[in-house]
């Protein structure tokens, strides 16, 4: 169900102010990309050091 056009989000509210993250859909997936990076660099790192 949509929700009524006076309660609806504009433009501006769905802006996040970033100059490279410009959609809240593109700064959810930078953190995921970046959390993944970490867990594959601390799993690399624990199997190239124990």
């Amino acid at each position: 169900m949509r929700p009524a056009p006076e309660e609806a989000p504009d433009a501006a509210d769905r802006r996040t102010g970033l100059p490279l993250l410009r959609t809240w859909r593109a700064v959810y997936w930078c953190v995921l990309a970046v959390f993944a990076l970490w867990v594959a660099l601390l799993t690399w790192l624990t199997r190239h050091f124990a």
